[in-house]
């Protein structure tokens, strides 16, 4: 029997109907996985959204006033009470305002954790023990709740209680110091990438969690830390440096083991161009016009063009710039090494292979009456998009529906209501 599966306002019906009506959710591999989602901001919101794509039903708490505060990160802003910036990792979720601070809204949170499968929070390590929902205060309540918990320095050690955002730690842990031109002022990344990264991670631990548990029966707690999701991010330089004692520093857009691999100016604009092994080498010497750059001793094989990188880009620079973005990439459809534009966001999204991959989703949500687009999950199962997607949510739009669900009575709901401790957005029944 599947455990702690929420019935919300669409789902009131059997089971057997909802099998009937809902055919097109019925093979989401996380379906009937339960979640509360006690986070913000953005890599534990990503983690759950991922969960939320795959059919899992989350449940986003979210504290009385103003919520997650990127409700308020704009402009832009998609309505008056949504922001692109919420939008683009709440997706597929339901906003339940409680305020877990009280004793009764303490209560609720753990009527919810006693049927749910999943708990995700990501409020400064230690925060939780103060109102009983740390996982020590919980776990008693259901032996198969599996208890996630992401933060900026880990549950422990001698940064664990400092707050963290993505750019300070992408800093401390080694990122900036890898990112920018050379010889020029630390760049940050064009997106949160720690925060990415982490809230795969947390994505990816849940559910071998979920897996362990089909085979012990029992849950477990998960701590996800950004800083050392971080360093794990470092990859092939982390290894440089462990293994050689290579300091990276910033290459623009070159890389440190691969020549060339990087940008470079044409006559009208920039490409990337990719020859990672020696046979693509010889075809980009053989496409520039230049056979003998390939049987020059000084660059026959990659590591003689990492160690006399300067002298092949200048021979490399002088020939790219000769001939048109267009040029370059035509030409490099007919050899294995690649030519790439440097897209912006919109011709991004206008690529053909993102539009065959009908990767943008139109949602909308009846509260604000606005449509709102979110991309949508990259994986496929069967040859087929996870074809569940809802609106982001107003703050407290499923705040009665989600207590009905869990037993709560119109006169206790209005009555919780009245105390401020909870929020709706929508009118009792």
């Amino acid at each position: 029997m599947m455990h702690g599966i929420l019935k919300p306002k669409f789902w009131s019906m059997t089971m057997n109907k909802v099998h009937q009506q809902s055919l097109k959710f019925s093979s989401l591999p996380l379906e009937g996985v339960k979640v509360v989602d006690m986070t913000r901001v953005l890599a534990a919101p990503y983690a759950t959204m991922n969960l939320s794509d795959l059919g899992a039903n989350v449940i986003k708490i979210e504290r009385p006033g103003s919520g997650d505060e990127t409700r308020k990160w704009g402009p832009p802003f998609i309505s008056p009470t949504l922001s692109n910036y919420f939008a683009c990792c709440n997706r597929n979720k339901r906003s339940v305002v409680v305020d877990y601070t009280s004793n009764e809204g303490q209560a609720i949170i753990k009527k919810l954790l006693a049927q749910s499968d999943v708990f995700v929070e990501n409020l400064k390590p230690g925060t939780l023990k103060k109102y009983n929902l740390d996982f020590s205060s919980v776990k008693s309540l259901n032996k198969k709740l599996i208890y996630a918990s992401l933060s900026g320095y880990g549950q422990d050690g001698p940064y664990s209680s400092q707050g963290a955002y993505d750019v300070p730690l992408s800093a401390e842990g080694g990122l900036m110091g890898i990112t920018g031109p050379i010889d020029g002022e630390p760049v940050k990344v064009g997106v949160a990438l720690t925060d990415i990264c982490s809230g795969l991670y947390l994505y990816s631990s849940i559910l071998a969690a979920l897996y362990q548990r089909s085979k012990t029966g029992l849950g477990q707690q998960i701590d996800v830390s950004m800083f050392s999701t971080q360093l794990s991010m470092l990859v092939n330089v982390a290894s440089n440096y462990l293994n050689s004692g290579i300091i990276a520093k910033p290459l623009g857009s070159s890389h440190q083991s691969i020549v060339p691999y990087q940008a470079f100016k044409t006559s009208n604009g920039y490409i990337v161009i990719a020859a990672n092994n020696d046979n693509q080498f010889w075809e980009l010497s053989e496409a520039v016009g230049w056979p003998w750059l390939a049987s020059n001793p000084m660059f026959s094989t990659n590591e003689l063009r990492v160690v006399n990188r300067d002298e092949l880009l200048k021979h490399l620079t002088e020939r790219f710039e000769e001939e048109t973005s267009e040029y370059w990439i035509d030409i490099a459809t007919h050899y294995s090494f690649t030519a790439s534009p440097i897209n912006d966001v919109k011709q991004a999204f206008e690529h053909p292979q993102a539009i065959h991959a009908d990767i943008v989703k139109t949602v909308h949500n009846d509260v604000d009456n606005v449509d709102v687009k979110v991309v949508g999950h990259p994986v496929k199962f069967n040859s087929k998009d996870p074809n569940q997607y809802r609106a982001p949510p107003v703050l407290g739009q499923h705040t009665v529906e989600v207590l009905q669900s869990i037993g709560y009575s119109v006169e206790e709901i209005r009555s919780l209501l009245k105390k401020n401790v909870i929020q709706s957005a929508t009118n009792l029944p």
